[in-house]
């Protein structure tokens, strides 16, 4: 037995000649979903992974010769099963022989007739809570006319078994997929969970306001503002045991972002209005910040290379997505920051 890995070849030239519905990019639409995997796969494992929204699992099934392409609801029914052809190499079947001429001795040059570095299949949702399909002819469904469709692009594969007469088989595979289908009934109800958890997070509640003014936050100069998500975040930032909170806020003459420290509901702070606070935060960091979170234990190294502070209680820490973050923290007297990088 000789086993071998080669690479595919000319895939792009074959993603040029798909159909429209197969060559847009993967992407989510208006009304649809789109996923995309780059994964491997080897030996006789299966391969599964789960797609959150839909409740669905991806899978490559081990079988004698490579690997066959499911993608199974929550039931475990295939849901590509209406895949054509029925009779024959369907491209939902990834086998070795496939990529090798009729007696093995070399690479299919066309005279096997199989599929082969690209696959394209089709979905349908709606066989979810069916028996599934039941073909009343050895035709299917062509994928272009499902209303879930699939691309599954090989980049990379080994072969095993590749003696002559022998039947070649697949012992590894590197592949990208593209899935794209209708948003089900389950997406639509978790983004609206999401919407609904989001508005709540986003809340300035009157209770809010009042403890915030009973902790000496300005109403006629400030206004808390759900410019970061939670509204509020709590911890111990001077280490005395008492419950603390931090709101953002914005100025009203001219609608510059801040935060508004109230410790003990008894005394306020605002911070990042003006001035440098520490070695690094300007007030201009507060006006692109998109995300923060309470900070508990010890101060991480940054990437500025001076130590970290040894903190006194817990800390905010508040950030541009993909970009940088900054500690916030209480040194005893005032609030200062530490860098933690970019």
């Amino acid at each position: 037995m000789r086993s071998i890995k080669i690479s595919i070849v000319g895939v792009a030239a074959l993603l040029a000649s798909l159909a429209p519905a197969f060559a847009q990019k993967c992407e989510p639409t208006e009304g649809r979903s789109a996923v995309l995997l780059s994964r491997e796969v080897a030996g006789n494992r299966d391969f599964n992974e789960y797609i959150e929204g839909p409740g669905w699992t991806f899978q490559l099934k081990r079988s004698s010769h490579g690997w066959d392409i499911r993608l199974n609801d929550e039931n475990g029914l295939d849901l590509t099963q209406m895949t054509p052809p029925r009779n024959g190499p369907n491209p939902r079947q990834i086998y070795g022989w496939h990529f090798r001429n009729a007696d093995n001795t070399g690479p299919n040059t066309g005279e096997v007739n199989a599929p082969q570095g690209l696959r394209l299949f089709g979905f349908d949702p709606a066989l979810t809570g069916t028996g599934g399909y039941r073909p009343n002819d050895a035709g299917g469904v062509d994928p272009q006319d499902q209303p879930g469709r699939g691309a599954l692009t090989i980049k990379d594969m080994g072969l095993a078994d590749l003696d002559k007469g022998e039947r070649a088989r697949l012992n590894y595979l590197k592949f990208n997929v593209c899935m794209t289908w209708p948003k089900t009934e389950r997406e639509y109800q978790l983004e609206a969970a999401e919407v609904a958890e989001m508005t709540e997070l986003r809340k300035v509640t009157p209770e809010l306001i009042e403890m915030m003014g009973s902790c000496g936050l300005d109403y006629e100069r400030y206004q808390i503002t759900p410019y970061l998500t939670p509204v509020e975040l709590g911890g111990d930032f001077d280490a005395d045991d008492a419950h603390d909170q931090v709101v953002p806020i914005i100025r009203k003459a001219d609608g510059k972002r801040g935060l508004f420290f109230c410790r003990a509901l008894t005394y306020g702070n605002v911070v990042g209005m003006t001035g440098r606070m520490g070695a690094h935060l300007t007030p201009a960091y507060f006006d692109s910040v998109d995300w923060w979170s309470l900070h508990t234990g010890p101060a991480n190294q940054g990437a500025g290379g001076t130590p970290p502070p040894a903190l006194k209680g817990d800390a905010i820490t508040i950030g541009k997505e993909g970009a940088s973050s900054v500690l916030i923290y209480w040194t005893g007297t005032e609030y200062s920051s530490y860098w933690q990088g970019d």
